[in-house]
């Protein structure tokens, strides 16, 4: 029922279950052999609307779900069609990220209203919660809103996790990224204000704990097919769970997302590397027809900045404004109701800067924004 999967590494792999091999610092995939950490830095990189876009489709299809399992309301072809066009709006996100797109074909367009149309019976088992194939059914839902949740939850922990305990690292590697993992989970009002931001749901908690299977397989070497390797195979049964695998065992590798300084884009920076610019073409190069690199420019744009670290006011207002952000994202506030904040935590920021109002003063103004 909605599987819509396909064979991978000698698998078969769903939403509710896939199994993924690593080796090295690789996540081998049929013939594919992506970084681990690669996985991470695309999903960090999903831009506000689309976030919201995920939270919006994710709502609509509970919504709909309660509909779907409620047996005082009639259902008739429209609603069922309406029903089945939302829940695949979200498998569509779904199967649009990683690893997923790696993993699993869509395959349920119109199950549902096939089943409405041919089978009465089918659709009455599946329909009412209490039934063995509704429950099947109920808990496939869950898992499926289940990826939104854990896809947003990461991009609200980790970003914060890297821009304050990250961005600031004397060096990259290893042993100062576990400094910097250290610090960020011992910040106890940092993780409590990430919270309050996100949505009240189990899933969207960041747990430090994940449950995976685990076995070890030979397989051929993807350097050398005339070899054969051992690799770990490991089964998850979340997006949270191969998130967080992804991501901290990319930092035991030295691979780390980070924030570009020109174009404010996610990049991986591998293991020996030190840079804050990517790879990628640089958004005015774009606009001019040219083609240097983020790297490329890099250099002269530091030269041309001003050298001066963020004031203590600045830093609060940035916190500030971050968090209004996340607010308006998630449809807590309005986009007026946005604009008029952001423009008095500007007003507050001037304010102290200029000595009209006390550093206390402006910490607990803006404390409470």
């Amino acid at each position: 029922m909605f599987e819509g999967n396909k064979r991978s590494n000698e698998k078969n792999n769903t939403l509710q279950e896939f199994t993924l091999m690593f080796w090295k610092d690789k996540i081998l995939i049929d013939n594919l052999n992506i970084p681990l950490g690669e996985a991470s830095t695309e999903i960090l990189n999903l831009s506000d609307k689309t976030v919201l876009e995920m939270f919006n489709a994710r709502n609509e299809a509970i919504d709909s779900m309660r509909i779907f399992f409620n047996d005082n309301i009639k259902k008739d072809l429209v609603l069922v069609t309406d029903i089945q066009n939302k829940l695949n709006k979200v498998l569509d996100i779904a199967v649009a990220l990683p690893p997923f797109k790696y993993l699993i074909n869509n395959g349920w367009s119109s199950m549902i209203i096939d089943i409405f149309n041919t089978e009465p019976l089918g659709f009455e088992s599946i329909s009412n919660r209490y039934t063995h194939n509704g429950e099947i059914l109920y808990h496939f839902f869950f898992k499926v809103f289940s990826i939104i949740d854990e896809v947003i939850s990461f991009n609200g922990f980790v970003s914060n996790m890297l821009t304050y305990y990250f961005e600031n690292l004397k060096k990259r590697n290893e042993e100062y990224y576990a400094v910097g993992v250290y610090k960020f989970f011992t910040d106890i009002n940092l993780l409590n204000e990430i919270r309050s931001i996100l949505p009240p749901i189990p899933s969207f908690d960041f747990s430090q704990i994940i449950n995976v299977g685990i076995q070890y397989t030979p397989t051929r070497n993807p350097e050398d097919e005339k070899q054969y390797i051992l690799a770990e195979q490991i089964v998850f049964d979340s997006m949270k769970a191969f998130l967080y695998y992804d991501f901290f065992r990319g930092l035991i590798n030295g691979h780390c997302p980070r924030r570009c300084h020109n174009c404010g884009k996610y990049f991986l920076l591998l293991s020996g590397h030190n840079t804050c610019y990517c790879s990628n073409t640089a958004p005015k190069q774009k606009r001019n027809g040219e083609t240097k690199t983020c790297r490329e420019i890099g250099a002269h744009i530091k030269e041309t900045q001003k050298k001066e670290k963020r004031t203590p006011a600045r830093q609060e207002y940035d916190k500030v404004y971050n968090r209004l952000k996340t607010r308006k994202n998630r449809g807590k506030i309005s986009v007026d109701e946005w604009n008029e904040k952001v423009a008095k935590a500007i007003s507050y920021m001037e304010q102290n800067q200029n000595g009209e109002l006390s550093d206390y003063d402006y910490m607990e103004i803006m404390k409470n924004m």
